[in-house]
């Protein structure tokens, strides 16, 4: 089962404000790149930039298969062992996550391991893990 990440005013806010304010300094404002190396190198950093934060913006999502929870943010993969979850609990931590809003949930696994993630469906994702393994510690309330 596929859950799509919820997509915050903030955040979107704040990577495509960064694309935008990049192709205005680069293109539009007085004293930029001047000659056909700066322009190249300019326009191939914007074009690289906006390039991430759509593979980042269309292609966040968690996956739930067998007993696993894939989670993918764009380039980066994670694989989870939904057996070796604790806990699921509400988060509004900022640190970065593949998680495109900041309504957020904390998974922590095994030992040591935490990953922050914003499934659309936050109810029915816990539900579908709960399912899997009934001993994973879900809060919801904040």
């Amino acid at each position: 089962m596929k859950f799509y990440s919820k997509k915050g005013l903030i955040t979107g806010f704040f990577l495509w404000g960064t694309a935008i304010f990049l192709i205005g300094l680069f293109l539009f404002v007085p004293g930029g790149p001047s000659g056909a190396g700066e322009m190249a190198a300019a326009l191939l950093i914007t074009v690289s930039y906006c390039g991430f934060v759509s593979w980042c913006w269309f292609g966040t999502y968690y996956e739930i298969n067998g007993s696993q929870l894939k989670v993918v943010g764009g380039p980066f993969r994670w694989k989870i062992d939904i057996m070796g979850i604790k806990g699921v609990r509400k988060s509004r931590n900022l640190l970065s996550s593949p998680a495109l809003s900041l309504d957020r949930l904390e998974v922590t696994y095994e030992k040591w391991g935490m990953i922050l993630i914003s499934p659309k469906k936050q109810e029915k994702f816990c539900e579908t893990l709960k399912k899997i393994n009934p001993n994973i510690e879900v809060n919801l309330n904040k």
